[in-house]
């Protein structure tokens, strides 16, 4: 039986009706495969920070990365977010349409274990300059518990995993929703790797890239920008963990994952261009 691992992001599990349309596919999907779900939260933590009054703070890195810096309040935040209501929320959609789930974080198991940043680099976006901040609660992945997971699929459980890690200080982190996602299906040895977002792929010129091989990934990031840089980032690393194909498409659109595994949508990437 393959697994087919998938990523959803919180604007897609905003809308009723696209995250309806995803869990159809879903709903298909497992009954000939094992599904685990990663999730992000992004705009449902941006929404619960403005709403307690807490600055949202985005950096840029140098390679030109933005992200958010996640200071002990806002890991906490993300954690009551992410590990709370939203994967809940994602498990009762799940069990009423008679899907056996299971919510968890990176926490619960011990599932994800990160290297927390002791610092990290930034630059300017204003002068340009480069400075360190310190006192953020994000971190590295380097380790997947995948056992847990597997007993789970084993038994006919969907696991559903929200991006908050465990340090080596058993600290709770807040880590990429998208690596959590390729670490997760490189740990369980996926056949795919499905990263849903709200564009249908990674377009250029107006078109939909069909194809991109592992050897063209930096030269597609130079020309786009964004989240699809970080998914082309992230996508390599896949790839070196040991990914066979990974595909980026829209989750807005009619059966936006069986579609996108027909070759009908999306960008697939995978280690040769097809």
């Amino acid at each position: 039986m393959s697994i087919i691992a998938i990523k959803m992001g919180g604007k897609l599990l905003a809308a009723e009706k696209d995250l309806t349309r995803v869990i159809n596919d879903i709903e298909e999907l497992a009954k000939k495969n094992q599904i685990v779900l990663c999730h992000g939260g992004g705009p449902q933590i941006n929404e619960m920070l403005n709403r307690l009054n807490k600055e949202i703070m985005i950096v840029k890195s140098p390679s030109g990365m933005h992200s958010r810096f996640t200071d002990k309040e806002t890991v906490d935040v993300a954690t009551m977010v992410m590990a709370g209501l939203l994967n809940k929320t994602l498990v009762a959609t799940l069990q009423k349409r008679g899907l056996n789930a299971v919510g968890l974080s990176g926490v619960d198991g011990a599932i994800i274990k990160a290297k927390k940043k002791d610092k990290i680099l930034t630059v300017d976006e204003k002068t340009g300059k480069k400075r360190f901040l310190y006192g953020d609660f994000s971190g590295k992945i380097f380790h997947v518990n995948e056992k847990l997971l597997k007993i789970l699929l084993n038994n006919g459980f969907i696991p559903v995993v929200s991006a908050i890690a465990e340090s080596e200080e058993h600290e709770l982190l807040n880590v990429d929703g998208d690596r959590t996602a390729l670490h997760v299906a490189a740990a369980l040895n996926a056949d795919k790797l499905i990263l849903l977002t709200d564009v249908e792929g990674v377009i250029m010129d107006n078109k939909v890239v069909k194809t991109i091989g592992k050897d063209d990934i930096f030269s597609f990031m130079e020309k786009v920008q964004g989240g699809m840089r970080k998914k082309l980032f992230a996508s390599k690393e896949a790839l070196d963990v040991g990914l066979k194909e990974i595909i980026i498409c829209s989750g807005i659109q009619e059966k936006p994952i069986l579609n996108a595994l027909d070759g009908k949508t999306g960008t697939s990437i995978s280690w040769k261009h097809i």
